[in-house]
Protein backbone atom coordinates (compact mmCIF):
# COMPACT_ATOMS: atom_id res chain seq x y z
CA UNK A 1 0.00 0.00 0.00
CA UNK A 2 1.11 3.23 -0.94
CA UNK A 3 2.07 5.71 2.27
CA UNK A 4 1.87 8.53 0.30
CA UNK A 5 -1.34 11.04 1.57
CA UNK A 6 -4.83 11.41 0.02
CA UNK A 7 -6.15 14.65 -0.30
CA UNK A 8 -9.93 15.26 0.61
CA UNK A 9 -11.18 18.90 -0.96
CA UNK A 10 -15.11 20.31 -0.22
CA UNK A 11 -15.04 23.41 -1.74
CA UNK A 12 -18.38 24.73 -0.89
CA UNK A 13 -20.13 27.94 -1.94
CA UNK A 14 -22.36 29.56 0.82
CA UNK A 15 -25.49 31.34 0.48
CA UNK A 16 -25.05 34.95 0.68
CA UNK A 17 -23.98 35.72 4.27
CA UNK A 18 -23.96 32.60 5.48
CA UNK A 19 -20.33 31.84 5.03
CA UNK A 20 -19.09 32.09 8.65
CA UNK A 21 -22.38 30.29 9.86
CA UNK A 22 -21.67 27.52 7.49
CA UNK A 23 -18.07 27.01 8.71
CA UNK A 24 -18.89 27.25 12.20
CA UNK A 25 -21.73 24.33 11.99
CA UNK A 26 -18.95 22.11 9.73
CA UNK A 27 -16.68 22.55 12.47
CA UNK A 28 -19.12 21.76 15.34
CA UNK A 29 -21.17 19.25 13.26
CA UNK A 30 -19.38 17.00 10.37
CA UNK A 31 -15.39 17.80 11.52
CA UNK A 32 -15.47 15.71 14.56
CA UNK A 33 -16.86 12.76 12.88
CA UNK A 34 -14.21 12.88 10.08
CA UNK A 35 -11.28 13.52 12.30
CA UNK A 36 -12.49 10.36 13.79
CA UNK A 37 -12.62 8.19 10.11
CA UNK A 38 -8.64 9.52 10.10
CA UNK A 39 -9.00 12.65 8.31
CA UNK A 40 -6.87 15.42 9.24
CA UNK A 41 -7.79 19.33 8.40
CA UNK A 42 -5.05 20.99 6.92
CA UNK A 43 -6.62 24.07 5.34
CA UNK A 44 -9.87 26.31 6.11
CA UNK A 45 -9.62 29.07 3.01
CA UNK A 46 -12.14 32.00 2.31
CA UNK A 47 -12.64 33.42 -1.02
CA UNK A 48 -12.72 36.83 -1.04
CA UNK A 49 -10.90 36.91 2.64
CA UNK A 50 -13.50 38.66 4.03
CA UNK A 51 -17.33 37.25 5.23
CA UNK A 52 -19.85 38.71 2.99
CA UNK A 53 -23.27 39.24 3.65
CA UNK A 54 -24.63 40.15 -0.01
CA UNK A 55 -23.01 37.71 -1.66
CA UNK A 56 -21.74 33.92 -1.88
CA UNK A 57 -18.52 32.49 -0.19
CA UNK A 58 -16.33 30.50 -1.50
CA UNK A 59 -15.00 27.80 0.88
CA UNK A 60 -12.51 25.45 0.59
CA UNK A 61 -11.74 22.86 3.56
CA UNK A 62 -8.57 20.83 2.83
CA UNK A 63 -8.49 17.47 4.49
CA UNK A 64 -4.89 14.85 4.27
CA UNK A 65 -5.59 11.53 4.60
CA UNK A 66 -2.41 9.10 5.08
CA UNK A 67 -3.07 6.35 2.63
CA UNK A 68 -5.44 5.85 0.22
CA UNK A 69 -6.35 2.78 1.41
CA UNK A 70 -7.84 4.69 4.75
CA UNK A 71 -9.97 7.02 2.20
CA UNK A 72 -11.96 4.39 0.92
CA UNK A 73 -12.28 2.70 4.75
CA UNK A 74 -13.48 6.60 5.66
CA UNK A 75 -16.08 6.88 2.47
CA UNK A 76 -17.68 3.72 4.04
CA UNK A 77 -17.61 4.33 7.11
CA UNK A 78 -19.86 8.35 6.78
CA UNK A 79 -21.82 6.49 4.04
CA UNK A 80 -23.40 4.73 6.55
CA UNK A 81 -23.30 7.23 9.58
CA UNK A 82 -27.01 9.11 9.62
CA UNK A 83 -24.95 11.74 11.38
CA UNK A 84 -22.81 12.37 8.36
CA UNK A 85 -26.18 11.86 5.60
CA UNK A 86 -27.98 13.77 8.01
CA UNK A 87 -25.04 17.00 7.85
CA UNK A 88 -25.11 16.93 3.87
CA UNK A 89 -28.49 16.03 3.23
CA UNK A 90 -30.73 18.34 5.87
CA UNK A 91 -28.07 20.78 7.41
CA UNK A 92 -25.89 21.92 5.11
CA UNK A 93 -28.33 22.71 2.66
CA UNK A 94 -29.56 25.79 4.67
CA UNK A 95 -26.13 27.42 4.39
CA UNK A 96 -24.66 26.00 0.84
CA UNK A 97 -25.39 26.78 -3.00
CA UNK A 98 -23.38 23.83 -4.16
CA UNK A 99 -20.44 21.61 -2.80
CA UNK A 100 -18.00 19.67 -4.91
CA UNK A 101 -15.78 17.21 -3.65
CA UNK A 102 -12.44 15.88 -4.88
CA UNK A 103 -10.23 13.35 -3.82
CA UNK A 104 -6.59 13.88 -5.39
CA UNK A 105 -3.23 12.34 -5.29
CA UNK A 106 0.42 14.60 -5.69
CA UNK A 107 1.24 13.83 -9.11
CA UNK A 108 4.58 12.45 -8.10
CA UNK A 109 2.30 9.41 -6.12
CA UNK A 110 0.07 8.40 -9.21
CA UNK A 111 2.78 5.00 -10.27
CA UNK A 112 3.06 3.96 -7.00
CA UNK A 113 -1.06 4.47 -6.50
CA UNK A 114 -1.51 2.56 -9.96
CA UNK A 115 0.43 0.05 -9.06
CA UNK A 116 -2.25 -0.57 -6.00
CA UNK A 117 -4.75 -1.20 -8.83
CA UNK A 118 -3.03 -4.04 -10.29
CA UNK A 119 -2.91 -5.83 -6.84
Amino acid sequence: MSGDPIWVVDEVETRPGQGQTFLDAYMTYYAPGAAARGMTLAHRMVEPAMWLDDAPNRILLIWTVPHVGLVWGAKHVARGDMDVLRWWNEEAPKFILSRRRSTMAAADALAGLAGLANV
